[in-house]
């Protein structure tokens, strides 16, 4: 019998749902090295310059992308089990092509089969992490779900580096292979729950997902933004390493979403994610105004802090109401705000930056979370506690339209 909630109600921690998070953290580990050691070995082995490097681990997000919405159908009618075990197994193909043909052209390719596999793997560990966890602990079990991933991306590259530090680069690629089968085996011990692939397909891009999505798409615009460029920011501010501040960040991370993970299914994950919101804004105002080496660990901590919660709380109200045969496509239309974010954040800031340097950058980013909370707070929040008023936390309940909503208190 297939395992779900109504099984076992009240629990999150069953072993399925342990062997989704070693799915993932195996999986993430292979992840991390890559991040870390590709656009080295695109360099100083292939010839290539930093912008080589930077379009080789860029291109990834393009097949991602472009294949959420299809690979969220197919978990819909498929299972989601499914999409997990091919995001190991695409991991596993695409460092065999680069293993193959060790070239510019190969690292590409790698990159483009595995951007395709780590879409899967998103959509669908979400997706089964949320199937497996009681209604009312979704915003906890997609906490885990992604500490498993910040596990994963944190020990990766730090391993990567001891193995080619010990050995070549073919070690390396070798033990990705294995890890990422590892998390495609493992992936079959977790209980197949088909959608009926007779029945309409789910729609290819979800209209539950979208506002979420662009709220979550300019809430991420600091953090992202931060990712991209602390190591060049952390030269123009006079540091001599930028490895402790991504330590501090990746630590916030996994700290808040493990002890305070089923905080949104508490208070409501829009109120947390207004929260999260006002705290990003805050945290990059903070970047901007505060150029030092003290003033960067600080705000890395509160922009990592503003994110830990933001996510998994959008994650639950992306998905909020839709029924199980079209939460594949809800989460693949939500998750491709995250490919979009990749790739346009990125550019903008490095204009603004160029154009006129990091504090400008960071207001900007500023402005944009800003944007984000407003909208929340006057779109979201109104249709979120008009269906839910267990969680609206005040005396009275939305039974009008107009203007009353506005004049809400904002937690």
């Amino acid at each position: 019998m297939t395992q779900t909630a109504a099984t076992a109600p009240g629990r999150l921690f069953t072993r399925e749902f342990l062997t989704l998070l070693t799915t993932g953290t195996s999986l993430m580990l292979g992840s991390g090295a890559i991040l870390a050691i590709l656009p080295v070995f695109v360099v100083d082995e292939l010839g290539g310059t930093e912008l080589t490097a930077g379009i080789v681990m860029g291109s990834a997000a393009v097949p991602a992308l472009l294949s959420r919405a299809w690979l969220g159908r197919m978990s819909d009618r498929r299972g989601a089990r499914r999409l997990v075990a091919l995001g190991g197994a695409g991991t596993a193909l695409g460092m065999l092509v680069l293993i193959a043909l060790p070239s510019v052209v190969g690292a590409m390719l790698a990159r483009l089969v595995m951007g395709a596999g780590g879409a899967a793997f998103f959509i669908g560990s979400t997706v089964r992490a949320m199937e497996i966890a009681p209604e009312e602990r979704r915003s906890q079990a997609a906490a885990f779900n992604l500490v498993a991933v910040h596990i994963g991306m944190g020990i990766g590259p730090m391993g990567g580096e001891w193995i080619l530090g010990r050995s070549d680069y073919g070690a390396v690629w070798w033990t990705i292979v294995m890890l990422s089968f590892v998390s495609a085996g493992l992936s079959w011990g977790l209980s197949h729950r088909p959608g009926d692939p007779s029945a309409e397909p789910s729609p290819l891009i979800h209209r539950a997902s979208i506002l979420p999505g662009i709220v979550t798409l300019c809430g991420i615009f600091g953090f992202n933004g931060f990712i991209v460029f602390a190591a060049l920011y952390s030269d123009s501010i006079g540091m001599a390493s930028v490895g402790p501040v991504f330590l501090v960040s990746s630590g916030t991370l996994i700290v808040t979403r493990t002890l305070f993970g089923r905080v949104p299914d508490i208070l409501g994950p829009v109120r947390v994610a207004s929260w999260a919101l006002a705290l990003t804004v805050a945290a990059t105002v903070l970047l901007a105004l505060w150029a030092s080496p003290l003033g960067f660990f600080v705000g890395a901590g509160l922009v990592a802090l503003g994110l830990s919660l933001q996510s998994p709380s959008l994650m639950v109200v992306a998905v909020d109401g839709v029924s199980d045969r079209e939460r594949g496509s809800a989460m693949a239309t939500y998750t491709a705000f995250f490919d979009l974010a990749n790739a346009l954040i990125g550019p903008v800031m490095g204009l603004l930056v160029t154009w006129s340097g990091y504090r400008l950058g960071f207001l900007v980013a500023a402005g944009v979370a800003a944007f984000a909370l407003v909208l929340t707070r006057m779109v979201l929040a109104p249709r979120w506690y008009a269906t839910h008023p267990r969680h609206d936390g005040h005396a009275e309940r939305l039974t009008t339209q107009g203007m009353r909503w506005r004049l809400r208190p904002w937690i």
